[in-house]
C-alpha cells in the first residue's frame, strides 16, 4: 500500500513539474514572439515618467530621441530595423584605432543610422549588444549594414588612445538599450563611445539629450567623416 502512495506521489510531482515547465515555456514564448512590442511599452512607459519630473524636458520634446522613437512605433518601426540585403564594400583600411564606425539599415526607430562600435585596431571593434554586454568583434561583419560611415573624432592621438583603453574597460558589461547618459553600470552601442571621449572633455552628442543616438554622434560638430557609403542624412 505504501508503494502504490509513493508511486502515486511521483507521478504528482512529475505531473505538476511538467505543468510549471510548459507554463514557463508558454511564458518564454509569449515573451520573445512580443520582445519588441514588450521593449517599446517599456520605454514609453519610461519616458512618461520622465517627462514627469523633467519639465524643462517637455519644452523641447518634438525634437527628442523619445518623440522620435514614439513616432516611429506609431509607423510600425520598433528597435533598431532590418537588413535590406545591399551591404557595402567601404575600405576598412581607413580606420585607425579611436575611429566610430556608423552602420544604419531600413526600419529604423530612432535615426538613420541604427549602430555604432569604435575602433580599436587590428581589425577589431568594441560595441554592444543585448545578448552579449559589451563586446569586442571583428570589424568585416559591418560589410553588412546598408549605409555606413567612417567618424573620426577631433583629438589628439593621446586622447583618441585614452578612450580606447576606457572603452576596453567596459568589456563584458551590460548592455541596456534604453541607458541614460549618466552612470557606469550600463550602456548601450553610443552610450560608451560617447563616455570614453567625454571623459576626454570632447563631447560627441550634438542633440544633449537624455539619450545618445548615432545620429547625434554623425552631427557632431567633434568629428569629420573619413569615409561613407550608402544612403546618408
Amino acid at each position: 500500500m505504501l508503494a502504490v502512495q509513493t508511486g502515486e506521489s511521483g507521478c504528482l510531482a512529475v505531473k505538476r513539474w511538467r505543468a510549471v515547465s510548459s507554463f514557463n515555456q508558454a511564458v518564454a514564448d509569449w515573451f520573445f514572439r512580443r520582445y519588441l512590442v514588450v521593449l517599446s511599452l517599456t520605454l514609453v512607459l519610461l519616458i512618461c515618467s520622465i517627462l514627469s519630473v523633467n519639465t524643462g524636458y517637455v519644452k523641447r520634446l518634438p525634437e527628442t530621441v523619445a518623440a522620435a522613437y514614439v513616432r516611429s512605433a506609431f509607423q510600425g518601426r520598433v528597435g533598431s530595423g532590418h537588413f535590406g540585403g545591399t551591404g557595402n564594400s567601404l575600405d576598412f583600411a581607413l580606420l585607425q584605432p579611436g575611429d566610430i564606425l556608423l552602420g544604419g539599415k531600413p526600419g529604423g526607430a530612432y535615426g538613420h543610422f541604427t549602430h555604432a562600435g569604435l575602433y580599436l585596431g587590428e581589425g577589431q571593434v568594441m560595441e554592444g549588444y543585448v545578448d552579449c554586454g559589451i563586446t569586442r568583434q571583428a570589424v568585416e561583419h559591418y560589410h553588412q549594414y546598408d549605409w555606413i560611415c567612417i567618424l573620426r573624432v577631433k583629438a589628439s592621438e593621446q586622447a583618441r588612445k585614452k578612450a580606447v583603453e576606457y572603452a576596453c574597460q567596459q568589456e563584458g558589461k551590460v548592455f541596456y538599450p534604453g541607458a541614460f547618459k549618466p552612470g557606469e553600470r550600463y550602456w548601450n552601442c553610443t552610450k560608451f563611445i560617447w563616455g570614453a571621449y567625454h571623459r576626454e572633455g570632447i563631447d560627441l552628442d550634438s542633440g544633449q539629450d537624455l539619450w545618445i543616438t548615432p545620429d547625434s554622434i554623425y552631427n557632431s560638430p567633434n568629428v569629420v567623416v573619413v569615409a561613407r557609403e550608402g544612403l546618408m542624412p
